[in-house]
């Protein structure tokens, strides 16, 4: 009989671009366009210039490409790759009752290695959804959050996965490979807890580094423990529950259930904002007059950056704490009308505006929209002045969300934000064009677009957190 491992490397083993389905193919184009400006928006951030350097000195000059230009290994390649889909922590996500994942860490990994086969625009997309696949479908099965390991521990399977066929290993090396990875590289949960560090926008950057590893240690022979989940002292015993997945019956389509990020902020508040900008546009209101701002989310929003489970960041003073901190992103909302990158450099986050604002703002789960997430993500401000007047907003969803998703015009809209002032209006053409009709391009030829963009020295500084 064979085991759960076993099993999802014969899915991935066998998938074909053919196995995609009409809608899939629509919106694998948005979610890699999207990846990309995130991608690129990181270019010259802080930690993300020490992951750079560790790729110059580590890395070698190998055969693998980079985005923002140079060469490196392929394991290192895809360790960059990752670290720059994640830092900015705009890129999209999947979401489930109780945990959650950010699907476009396999991003990086599945750039990577089809530019390493020297792979054509179809296998990108195979790649993309076959890790996007791979890593909702243990979010769905397995409680990994509530359990306290991170949602990072997932891409141990998803990366291999993808990156396994991509290279054409056969079902029983990526088998090996996603058990050697599964097996040493979990990670805690305590890494979304409060204080947040920098660490929260490279951890999965660290996982995509120990499943390239165990790739290319499993294409030379070398076997892992395949009884990894229900195995002895296994994830089903450290999870306490038994992880059952059917991949005989399992598709490939996971970007169709991905959500899109419309605000810079963590996946769990952006209806939340979107329902201060919307009450932001709707009413004038004198900022000096507000006694008090009230929020109602569901659980997961309370829970993430409401002050619950994982605690509260009484100062807000670094963009990891302001971009998963409620107060500070209604607050900002409410004065700037927007959340964007900008909303988070090191001087807007600790302007007294919005230092004073975040201060009255208060967060509180409500069960009926509990209830109805996923399917819709329900979120409530009212905002109450000095002359007892209140003004209340209400939204079930946002532009984004799986059931409401991105077009290619609004993910261009997107990427034109990010992107300014890193790529010439030329290159950034030449880059939208070249994913519009991903179906048809070779994969180096878009790096090499890639390769070209850099960090320039204002949009660095504006990065730097």
């Amino acid at each position: 009989m064979m085991t759960q491992v076993e099993s999802l490397a014969k899915y991935a083993a066998r998938a074909t671009f053919a196995d995609l389905s009409a809608e899939s193919r629509k919106q694998l184009p948005i979610h890699i366009l999207d990846s990309l400006g995130c991608c690129i928006a990181a270019l010259g951030a802080g930690p993300v210039q020490a992951c750079r350097e560790q790729v110059a000195e580590f890395g070698g000059t190998g055969p693998s490409p980079l985005i923002g230009g140079g060469q490196a290994n392929p394991i290192y390649a895809a360790f960059w790759h990752t670290a720059l889909v994640r830092y900015v922590d705009f890129m999209d996500n999947f979401l489930a009752q109780t945990e959650t994942c950010h699907t476009a860490d396999n991003f990086g990994v599945a750039l990577t290695i089809a530019e390493y086969v020297g792979g054509s625009g179809k296998d990108l997309m195979l790649g993309v959804a076959l890790g996007y696949t791979v890593q909702s479908r243990f979010v769905d099965h397995a409680d990994f959050m509530t359990s306290g390991f991170d949602h990072t521990s997932q891409l141990a399977f998803s990366h291999n996965a993808a990156a396994g066929r991509l290279m054409g290993l056969s079902a029983g090396q990526i088998a090996h490979a996603i058990a050697m990875a599964a097996v040493s590289d979990a990670s805690f949960a305590v890494v979304r807890a409060k204080p947040l560090s920098q660490w929260k926008g490279l951890a999965s950057a660290q996982s995509a580094l120990g499943a390239m590893n165990t790739l290319f240690l499993a294409r030379r022979g070398v076997e892992g423990p395949l009884q990894v989940i229900e195995g002895p002292m296994g994830i089903d015993h450290l999870l306490r529950m038994k992880i059952n997945i059917d991949w005989d019956k399992e598709g490939y389509e996971g970007v169709v259930e991905s959500t899109i990020k419309k605000y810079n902020s963590m996946i769990h508040t952006q209806s939340a904002v979107y329902c201060m900008v919307e009450l932001n546009k709707q009413n004038k209101i004198d900022l000096a007059k507000v006694v008090s701002i009230e929020a109602e989310v569901f659980q997961l929003a309370y829970d993430f950056a409401g002050g619950g489970l994982y605690g509260t960041d009484k100062v807000i003073r670094t963009k990891e704490q302001a971009d998963h901190s409620l107060p500070y992103l209604l607050a900002v909302a409410l004065i700037d009308g927007d959340v964007q990158p900008a909303q988070f450099k090191p001087d807007r986050i600790v302007r007294p505006d919005v230092q004073a604002l975040l201060k009255k703002v208060s967060v509180r789960p409500n069960h009926e929209y509990t209830e109805e997430y996923p399917a819709k993500m329900p979120a409530k401000i009212t905002v109450r002045l000095q002359d007892g007047k209140v003004i209340e907003h209400e939204v079930q969803d946002y532009p984004g969300l799986a059931s409401r998703p991105f077009t290619w015009e609004e993910s261009v809209e997107k990427f034109d934000r990010l992107v300014a002032g890193r790529a010439d209006e030329a290159l950034s053409r030449e880059i939208k064009d070249a994913v519009s009709s991903v179906e048809n391009i070779q994969v180096r030829d878009l790096m090499k677009l890639l390769g070209s963009v850099t960090a320039a020295a204002s949009a660095a500084k504006s990065s730097t957190t």
